[in-house]
């Protein structure tokens, strides 16, 4: 029996070990300076108030992990209530996902981020928390339901719609003027330059192309986190058999509405499975 308990101290070592890492990275990521909100309602204000205060007090027992996980999720609990009273912005979202996280509420969180990205894309401080928080995240054998890499470099602007067309405009707008000195003039080097320009006209074309249908996707189909591990079944009901290859979704997982019925939901995962899970199981991203 002596070497099972040895083998169990251990394993519970371990995993303490490992969410004590956890816990110190992310108050660093967070130890950052985060913008302030704009003048809010008095009710708003109160609740984000008390919520950083929570937070600051979580921050000094961080040496004592549950109290400071109390905390931590009573902050989390006053930033949605700024959330629910109509407030949206990334640096709330910033400081909601962060103390969820610390609260070992980690779907919230990475619902949080992905709410402070609809509006602030260029967040660099909220995609490298997402991606953070995403590791959490325990996937099914075969990477099933695993998001897709996001292979755009965080430090490289993501253009908006307003300026794609902007570009797109001025690119061709200067391939029109350069061919047309060039046909006068007969350089070779200015059809070479129209030709760059085209290029980039066509590309920031296609850019807009991509954002409008990826608005699209996100406003038919939008982003659902899945709150805690749940059954997976095969129509909206728990009379219906649960999926033969993935019965049952993790926590944190990220898919796809595509049907609301009553109080379930037809969600798809990013391999392309589709099934159905209650309303209660699931935060929706708002498109």
């Amino acid at each position: 029996m002596r070497p099972l308990v040895v083998q169990a101290t251990r394993a519970t070592t371990w995993m303490r070990c490992k969410r004590d890492a956890f816990a110190t990275v992310l108050l660093m990521l967070a130890a950052g300076t985060t913008p302030a909100l704009e003048p809010l309602p008095r009710a708003a204000l109160i609740s984000l108030e008390k919520a950083d205060a929570a937070f600051r007090a979580g921050v000094e027992k961080k040496a004592v992990v549950l109290a400071a996980r109390k905390h931590f999720a009573e902050a989390t609990d006053h930033y949605l209530d700024v959330h629910r009273r109509g407030i949206r912005s990334p640096s709330l979202y910033l400081k909601l996902g962060n103390a969820a996280a610390l609260a070992d509420r980690w779907p919230e969180a990475l619902w949080a981020y992905h709410m402070g990205l609809k509006l602030d894309p260029n967040n660099a401080r909220l995609r490298t928390h997402l991606t953070f928080v995403r590791a959490k995240v325990i996937y099914p054998p075969a990477n099933f339901g695993r998001p897709d890499a996001d292979t755009w470099p965080v430090w490289l602007h993501r253009p908006s719609v307003g300026e794609l067309l902007l570009i797109g405009a001025l690119a061709y707008l200067l391939t029109y003027i350069l061919a047309a000195i060039a046909w006068l003039r007969g350089a070779v080097k200015l059809i070479v330059v129209a030709l760059v320009c085209l290029s980039v006209a066509g590309s920031a074309g296609f850019a807009y192309w991509r954002s409008n249908e990826q608005a699209t996707v996100d406003r038919d189909t939008p982003l659902v986190i899945i709150v805690y591990n749940t059954p997976f079944q095969r129509g909206n009901g728990t009379s219906y058999p649960q999926h033969a290859i993935l019965p049952l979704l993790p926590r944190g997982m990220e898919v796809r509405r595509l049907h609301v019925r009553g109080h379930w939901l037809q969600v798809r995962l990013s391999t392309g499975e589709v099934g159905w899970i209650p309303t209660s199981a699931a935060l929706v991203v708002e498109p």
